[in-house]
């Protein structure tokens, strides 16, 4: 019997436990997250997680025959390797959260706005009601785009 693609998924992707790598005073759980590329190579990145819930994907990816042998390249690298790597993906990950939390949310609005129309195209609305949803959400989407002015550039979460 074939597998369902979502098992196909589970066979394709894993991830292994590598370590740990202690970083200005926090700990960091190290993983690798692994993915089958074709019938022959593996590709693997390191998953660098905190307590407080930050995460870090390392831009580095590895490649190996097996999870196996990309658990052991690894489980093989020195503590200032992680460290490095940890460094130079920490550096590259978001750092801008207040213009990011704001792009979020014109993204829902716009999400709004197409399921108002499809509401529309259904049957499930009628169309003076929709213009004034519409027309609100537009609004909040103008609201927010006046407003990233204020947070573009501003590093962190306020």
């Amino acid at each position: 019997m074939p597998k369902s693609p979502a098992a196909q998924h589970l066979d394709e992707v894993r991830q292994g436990f590598v370590g740990y790598v202690h970083l200005d005073g926090l700990q960091w759980r190290v993983m690798l997250r692994l993915r089958l590329e074709d019938d022959v190579w593996w590709r693997g990145r390191l998953w660098f997680t905190e307590n407080g819930g930050t995460e870090v994907w390392d831009k580095e990816e590895m490649l190996g025959r097996s999870p196996e042998e990309l658990l052991r390249q690894a489980r093989g690298l020195s503590p200032d390797d992680l460290s490095r790597r940890f460094r130079a993906s920490y550096d590259e990950r978001r750092r801008y959260f207040g213009l990011r939390a704001m792009l979020d949310d014109l993204l829902e609005k716009a999400r709004g706005m197409n399921r108002v129309v499809m509401r529309v195209a259904v049957g499930e609305m009628d169309s003076r009601r929709a213009g004034a949803e519409l027309d609100r959400l537009q609004e909040e989407m103008r609201g927010l785009v006046d407003g990233m002015r204020d947070v573009a550039g501003i590093e962190g979460r306020r």
